[in-house]
């Protein structure tokens, strides 16, 4: 199974310990590993999809979704909230922006 590239890790960490407020997991306790700043992304995506396609395809949409993120300065306040709802969600978080308005792009 391809792994994360560690760019895309560390963009991941960074988005997360940014919005560490304004997420919370989907998944039951107990039920699978939950993503945060600080935990081993790897084996949270293994957690969450364990069948090996649907874990590359979840990877593979991840990797577009960060790619659009941060050139996400072209676009509107809504879609980039948008965005950045849908990484979260593929990693078992649901994210509630405090204000659409606010920038969600890292520098």
């Amino acid at each position: 199974m391809a792994k994360l590239a560690v760019s895309m890790t560390y963009y991941l960490r960074r988005l997360l310990r940014q919005h560490e407020q304004e997420v919370t997991p989907v998944i039951c306790p107990g039920a699978g590993l939950v993503a945060n700043s600080e935990a081993d992304l790897e084996a949270v995506l293994e957690s969450l999809y364990p069948d090996e396609a649907e874990n590359a395809t979840i990877r593979q949409q991840l990797e577009t979704l960060v790619l659009l993120h941060q050139h996400s300065d072209r676009l509107a306040a809504p879609q980039r909230a948008k965005i950045t709802a849908q990484i979260f969600w593929l990693l078992g978080l649901k994210y509630s922006s405090k204000n659409t308005a606010d920038s969600v792009r890292i520098a």
